[in-house]
């Protein structure tokens, strides 16, 4: 995480790099993303960057932090020991469409916020993109016990390949949205955005439910 100082500068020097470098991480990934072009974008030179953060590393998870709470994914999924079999799909769709109901305004925000599952796992390894990945992608496997325990999710198949099938069918929809929101020439209003959001949550819904018995 960013040093301590990073809070002092001056709010809107610290609201451009923020900015430039989610759609540098949201462009490129992580690993592809280059501190040079985020830095002289933003119009920093690299002894000022190196006086706020460690690390290319350090940024990135300040950028994803910064993402997270703007697109208001700072709250997970409700206690997830309090979810029913009644409230949830419920509970399951209202978590996976908050940031949606943001993507037209703040697209490399939720960009880099999907950037955290496309860490290779070199990158999953080190610290802090180790601790950051496990936060942000540990409550998946939660999510899926809870619903087996349920009865609501298959437990015939591995649960990392249910956690596999969910980023898979979530991660096309994204792509495909990202292409036509940050596309100048392509114009998709909100209730497209949220048509698509319950056609995904219904695909999802469908590969992860128990087979019907012969």
């Amino acid at each position: 995480m960013p040093f301590a100082r990073f809070a002092r500068m001056p709010a809107e020097k610290r609201e451009r790099l923020l900015t430039v470098a989610a759609r540098e991480f949201g462009l490129h990934g992580y690993e592809a993303a280059s501190m040079n072009r985020i830095l002289d974008e933003a119009g920093i030179g690299k002894s000022s960057a190196y006086y706020y953060f460690e690390d290319k590393a350090d940024l990135f998870c300040a950028v994803v932090e910064y993402s997270v709470e703007r697109l208001g994914l700072a709250t997970p999924v409700a206690d997830i020991e309090a979810l029913t079999a009644e409230n949830f799909w419920v509970a399951f769709a209202a978590a996976h469409d908050q940031p949606l109901l943001h993507v037209r305004e703040h697209p490399w925000l939720f960009a880099t916020a999907r950037a955290v599952e496309r860490l290779t796992p070199q990158s999953r390894e080190r610290e802090p993109l180790a601790t950051l990945a496990s936060r942000l992608m540990g409550g998946m496997s939660a999510i899926i016990q809870r619903g087996q325990q349920l009865g609501l999710i298959r437990v015939d198949l591995p649960a990392d390949l249910l956690a596999a099938w969910f980023r898979a069918i979530d991660g096309a929809s994204d792509d495909w949205l990202l292409a036509r929101v940050t596309h100048p020439d392509t114009q998709i209003d909100q209730a497209a955005i949220m048509h698509l959001a319950e056609q995904t949550v219904a695909a999802i819904r469908q590969a992860l439910t128990p087979p019907e018995q012969p």
